[in-house]
């Protein structure tokens, strides 16, 4: 079949899909068949066939027949507040992402699904490295510690600081055996605490069941238009070791995700093709009704031969974005590109009821293992070559980088059944990180070392940060249909940071900072519920990031020693609605953030260092909607707008302006969606899908010099699925970005000039074609 014609008629599928959505609220409502308590989640895309709380008893792969799709849509729990209740009663923006659903659309990563989230953009630039942006609170790809917290059910992971390149190096955890994804938006600083500015993103995955045994397997093949082949596979066990007081769920996968761009310097074809693999385990022990407790380890690999902006990135034109070797093609010298990143978490949470309270305890210990070698010949190349007499002197970065991070969080809570309900808690974490940067030399040709003086050769650490923190809210629950919610926390933050080095470059360097803050967050939080299935509510939240000593800046250059925490407020109304008998919800939401003492990469003499400067704002409109016209029919469409701006000029040392846009925050963002299930013959059944995706234009990088920045043109998908059910089977065959769309989700340049070519650009993954198999038992 010839896909051409269709990257012209993509705006008018666009366009159809969403008259198709929108014509059924024209249409009185039809009686549905009892079932359900709920609405969906607005923007989860859940799968109309199944009860999306997700309990995680049983096998729950395969989608059910029409006849049995309940006509409503469902319950869904979450635990976005640190406790268990309905989305339509959390009085803040919430998505949750179903497990089965990101399942059934073959999503692996965030790339997959992170336009299915009203206000969440990504910034990747390959496997392994994605920055999470919600609510356009970002200072662009450069930023070295992240503004949205990621969380593994109760427990913090990633890094709180900018020594372990928090912003990049996202824990992306393979979906599969997840019960969901909850996103949060807006700043969680009062309850999640640091690093959560836009919002936070927590994996919840599936607990074990105590009740009986039972698996799946599941395995896929897939290829890519004008790139390479991948394959996957997925087994889950579940096995009581006690009737209902003890079991075990182990999860395990691997995935080789096919790669897309030539290196034509050295032959090699689908240098960004990556290896992903993971093992999950859980054990969980219930003695009584009224105390759990959770053991869990998780460990995922990732390794590729092509990750990063440069690595994995094709050579384009500065100016008009074209690429210069050709379509999906890069030149870098040989033997570079490699990157290799391993998460290991192990946790412990206990959970204990005593009636007049319940108490909580989560202790964790996770690590990062990371290891990169960059080419970096197209920046240094033009300097050095001339200074050694090398006619073809190549040059890479390696960058090993190990982080341990321990964390301790008690919490006591009242019963949500009080008029007057209350929360605190205690957290305590300890980060320590080391890393090592040094360049190495070589023929540009033939990858054969060049022995030359020591360019650079830095340690950077120990980075030990420490955080103690107390926060508490109270609900006063005035009438059964009004409440507010007040909330505040207080942290103590202390870095110590030591840094090693010598070379050319940056010559002898040998020294230790200390840093501390205090910052304190709030919550004000109050709602209104017209009924059970309309609820209309204010948020006014904070958030911080931590402050610390900066990286690659010996005393005496006039350089600031440390850089101090920035913080935000938002404001934020918010209306959730379920009606047609709980066959449709609607939830929009509109904001305003002030964001001061922007924590920045500036550059002072050659050097780049850590500063506070400038203040941005941010102000937009979410909304998500779901229906469920017919049984097994699932309507979905989401859409933001953004206008994320600086409110003051960039220090000096950085070319921003007041008025300027927020690098890599588009204005619009969307998506609409389909999905329907269907009998067939005698004990079969069939479901299709379809999805729409569209991201708007953005601008790249604040730039170290004056000249305009570039903007990244917009770029929307179209994604297929299809499959059939028989038995404990599951088929299903499926077509991403059908249209072979190049989005550019990061770009840049590779020299020392930050307006010069060849610029590196990461495109999105071209038209993929996959099949999977599944059986449960």
């Amino acid at each position: 079949m010839d896909f051409r014609y269709l990257q012209h008629a993509r705006r008018g599928i666009c366009v159809a899909i969403a008259v198709a959505l929108w014509s059924p609220l024209g249409i009185a409502a039809q009686p549905s068949s009892p079932g359900g308590s709920d609405a969906g989640a607005p923007a989860s895309g859940s799968t109309p066939p199944e009860d999306a709380s997700g309990a995680g008893a049983g096998p729950q792969s395969s989608p059910a027949s029409a006849s049995s799709a309940p006509t409503d849509l469902g319950t869904v729990i979450v635990t976005a507040n640190k406790r268990s209740e309905r989305l339509q009663d959390v009085p803040m923006a919430v998505s949750a992402l179903q497990g089965l659903q990101l399942e059934r659309e073959s999503a692996v990563n965030f790339a997959d699904y992170a336009t299915r989230v009203p206000g969440l953009n990504v910034i990747s630039s390959g496997q392994g490295r994605t920055q999470l942006v919600l609510r356009g609170i970002t200072s662009g790809s450069g930023q070295p510690n992240s503004t949205v917290g990621t969380y593994i059910d109760d427990v913090p992971f990633g890094s709180s600081t900018v020594y372990a390149a928090g912003s990049v190096l996202t824990p992306d955890i393979d979906p599969a055996d997840l019960e969901r994804v909850e996103v949060l938006r807006g700043p969680q600083g009062t309850l999640y605490g640091s690093n959560t500015l836009g919002g936070l993103v927590k994996f919840v995955t599936t607990p074990p069941d105590a009740t009986r045994a039972y698996g799946r397997l599941r395995a896929g093949v897939s290829s890519v238009e004008d790139g390479g082949t991948g394959s996957d596979v997925h087994a889950m066990f579940n096995v009581p070791l006690a009737a209902d007081k003890l079991a075990l769920r182990i999860n395990a996968y691997e995935r080789h995700d096919p790669g897309y761009v030539d290196n034509v310097l050295t032959g090699k074809h689908d240098v960004n093709r990556a290896k992903v693999s993971g093992t999950r385990a859980q054990l969980l022990w219930t003695p009584s009704d009224t105390v759990s407790l959770r053991l869990s380890a998780l460990a995922q690999n990732l390794g590729s031969d092509g990750a990063g902006l440069v690595d994995g990135g094709v050579d384009v034109d500065a100016l008009t974005l074209q690429p210069i070797h050709g379509d999906l093609q890069q030149v870098r010298s040989p033997g570079t590109g490699q990157f290799r990143l391993k998460y290991r978490l192990y946790d412990a949470s206990l959970n204990a009821d005593f009636g007049g309270a319940k108490l909580f305890s989560s202790t964790s210990y996770g690590t990062l293992d990371m290891n990169s070698n960059a080419d970096i010949t197209a920046a240094y190349g033009p300097l050095l070559n001339p200074l050694f007499g090398l006619p073809n002197g190549g040059y890479s970065l390696v960058n090993p980088m190990t982080l341990d991070k321990f964390t301790q969080e008690l919490r006591l809570q009242s019963p949500e059944t009080q008029t007057v309900e209350w929360r605190a808690g205690v957290f305590y974490t300890r980060e320590k990180t080391t890393a090592h940067q040094n360049i190495l030399s070589f023929d540009a040709s033939t990858g054969e070392p060049i022995a030359l003086p020591t360019l650079a050769d830095l340690s950077m650490g120990p980075a030990i940060f420490t955080e103690w923190a107390a926060y508490g809210d109270v609900t006063w629950h005035a009438t059964s249909r009004f409440s507010v919610l007040v909330g505040a926390r207080y942290s103590s933050d202390r870095t110590t940071y030591a840094q090693t080095g010598d070379g050319l470059i940056l010559g002898p360097t040998q020294f230790t900072i200390r840093g501390s803050d205090n910052p304190t967050t709030y919550l004000l939080n109050p709602s209104f519920r017209f009924s059970d299935d309309l609820m209309v509510y204010g948020r006014i939240a904070s958030g911080f990031r931590p402050g610390g000593p900066n990286v690659g800046v010996p005393p005496g250059l006039g350089a600031p020693l440390t850089f101090g925490p920035d913080k935000l407020v938002s404001y934020e109304l918010g209306l959730k609605a379920t009606t047609m008998q709980r066959r449709m919800t609607f939830d929009v939401s509109a904001f305003y953030i002030d964001w001061s003492q922007i924590q920045l990469t500036v550059v002072s003499g050659g050097i780049g260092f850590m500063g506070n400067g400038g203040k941005a704002s941010s102000q937009g409109v979410e909304a998500a909607w779901q229906y469920a016209p017919v049984r097994g029919l699932l309507l979905s469409a989401n859409a933001s707008w953004t206008d994320a701006k600086l409110d003051a000029d960039t220090p000096p040392g950085l070319f921003g302006y007041k008025g300027d846009r927020l690098p890599y925050v588009p204005k619009w963002n969307a998506s609409v969606g389909v999905d329907y299930d269907f009998p067939l013959a005698s004990g079969w059944s069939g479901f299709v899908g379809a999805g729409y995706r569209y991201v708007g234009e953005r601008k790249t990088d604040f730039v170290a010099a004056p000249g305009p920045r570039r903007d990244v043109p917009d770029y929307d998908g179209i994604d297929l699925r299809a499959g059939v059910n028989f038995g404990n089977w599951t088929v299903k065959a499926y077509v991403k970005n059908l249209t072979n769309e190049r989005g550019i989700t990061s770009l840049g340049s590779e020299t020392t000039d930050p307006h010069a070519s060849p610029f590196a650009a990461v495109y999105v993954m071209p038209r993929t074609v996959g099949l999977s198999a599944s059986v449960d038992f």
